[in-house]
């Protein structure tokens, strides 16, 4: 009788163990990586002309409400950097993250992105689709190289840059595509 007791006692201990391994490696949250991102942006820049690179452009992020209106470039594109652009980190259409500098200079594109509120508009035209999103969170988290985003089968949009109240920390803006 305790012999069958120990068995079913390990049995059970294997099968939790196995649902707890499973479980862990199903994790609800995807990191995008941002370390990239970080470059020294006091060194003057000056833009040159690529007759290519129109045809790198993939789409426009427009933000009314920030006056915001810039062109975005294939991922893989050489315009695709913070020193020049709004940067494309993840291009999967059902989450896009698009990240830019905040900050003094003529390079901040994001500058503004604190102003944002929930329910506010921004628009993105990308791959000649007309694409509306709605502000639905508002976070900062730890500048440690990723974003933790989670897992969901809504179209996002999510826009980052650094956090103006701790340099520790990026403002991140989730929104979810709305029909328009």
């Amino acid at each position: 009788m305790l012999r069958k007791s120990l068995v079913s006692i390990l049995l059970l201990t294997v099968y939790l163990g196995s649902c707890l391994l499973i479980y862990n490696s199903e994790k609800d949250i995807k990191s995008i990586s941002t370390a990239n991102l970080e470059r020294n942006t006091n060194t003057s820049y000056i833009s040159t002309v690529n007759k290519d690179a129109n045809d790198e452009i993939i789409g426009t992020l427009t933000i009314d409400k920030l006056n915001l209106s810039k062109k975005i470039y294939n991922i893989n594109s050489s315009h695709n950097n913070v020193e020049e652009n709004v940067t494309i980190l993840n291009d999967d259409m059902n989450l896009i993250v698009l990240a830019a500098h905040s900050g003094p200079g003529y390079i901040a594109f994001f500058n503004d992105l604190d102003k944002l509120e929930l329910n506010d508009t921004v628009n993105l035209t990308y791959n000649n689709k007309k694409l509306v999103y709605k502000v639905t969170d508002i976070e900062e988290q730890p500048k440690d190289g990723t974003i933790e985003i989670n897992k969901t089968d809504k179209q996002r949009l999510i826009l980052t840059t650094c956090s103006k109240k701790d340099k520790t920390k990026q403002l991140v803006v989730i929104t979810k595509k709305i029909d328009a």
